[in-house]
């Protein structure tokens, strides 16, 4: 992508090196959006674990502030995850 940039940059074609720059700039988005993704299955991959344990209800791996402190921070991620989704 860079050399695309470059030889754009070098043949003073304005348009392609904003089309150039737009791809970069949704790539980016692109990338945000997949390492949001991947931190809210690390934040819900415990509280699965708790709640697929067959007496998780009587002997439950994580204490209710761990899990829950889990999940708060999963409904942030969430949350902002949707928020840069819309606005772009």
């Amino acid at each position: 992508m860079r050399d695309d940039l470059m030889r754009a940059k070098r043949t003073d074609d304005k348009q392609a090196v904003i089309d150039i720059l737009e791809k970069e700039n949704e790539l980016r988005g692109k990338l945000r959006h997949v390492k949001l993704q991947m931190l809210r299955c690390m934040l819900f991959i415990l509280p699965s674990i708790n709640w697929s344990l067959p007496n998780w209800a009587t002997d439950p791996l994580l204490d209710e502030l761990h899990l829950n402190g889990l999940m708060l921070g999963e409904a942030y991620v969430s949350v902002y995850q949707s928020l840069r989704s819309m606005l772009g």
